[in-house]
């Protein structure tokens, strides 16, 4: 079976290259449900746990409070088809989910500890890794499991117009504030990755291929990497 983690820009095509390859290799696919996972761990909510993927060293918070709006409107809404995060959000945010936890859990991301977010989502990525059949969508998989024999590194990009457009149309924005929030979720990025584990999301030896989405469909990227998933556990 195989492992596959895949982390890139927003709006690159990231979530859908990575349905696909599930679809594929007939495993898992895992995205935000290792924040649920986490937070649950933690004793925390999923905003503030996505809040810490979010936060920025210079207190730019306003990407945090973006993402708590779109999750209490997946809420709101009965949370079917929210496309950013994916389905059942709303189970997510249910305080009963949080019943294993003593007292009320954790609903800022800045009370969330950073090395007991780091530990966790690292034991969450891999758990889910030990079980052999899955795609890692974001999180850093690549550089939790760089020491984990098989699994393959994939990073996703596009060019920048494209992933405007992308997020002008997942989440009903207007050109400028698609493009805010295309540069502040790199912005983002980059700083999760320079915080928790010391370097540059682009730095092109975190992976064992890079993909970029300009002219290339989500069936034959899919293909690309499913194929050298194989390649890797045989």
């Amino acid at each position: 079976m195989a492992v596959v983690t895949l982390n890139g820009q927003i709006g690159s095509g990231g979530q859908e290259v990575g349905l696909q390859v599930a679809h594929n290799l007939h495993v898992d696919y895992v995205d935000r449900l290792i924040l649920a996972e986490a937070a649950k761990r933690i004793g925390a909510t999923v905003q503030a746990v996505a809040g810490k993927e979010t936060e920025v060293i210079k207190r730019r918070d306003r990407i945090a409070r973006f993402l708590q709006n779109m999750l209490e409107r997946s809420a709101m809404s009965g949370a079917g088809g929210e496309p950013y995060f994916g389905p059942g959000i709303d189970v997510l945010l249910s305080r009963d989910y949080y019943s294993e936890t003593d007292g009320e859990p954790i609903t800022q991301s800045h009370e969330v500890d950073d090395g007991k977010f780091i530990e966790v989502t690292s034991a969450v990525v891999k758990d889910l890794a030990q079980g052999d059949n899955v795609v890692i969508v974001g999180r850093g998989g690549n550089l939790i499991l760089k020491d984990t024999p098989g699994v393959l590194h994939v990073g996703i990009v596009a060019p920048k117009e494209r992933r405007i457009c992308t997020i002008m149309e997942r989440e009903h924005l207007d050109y400028k504030s698609a493009e805010r929030f295309v540069e502040d979720h790199e912005t983002a990025r980059i700083a999760f990755f320079n915080k928790f584990f010391s370097v540059h999301p682009e730095d092109s030896s975190l992976y064992h291929m890079i993909i970029n989405m300009a002219d290339l469909k989500v069936e034959t990227a899919a293909e690309i990497v499913a194929h050298a998933a194989q390649d890797l556990t045989t």
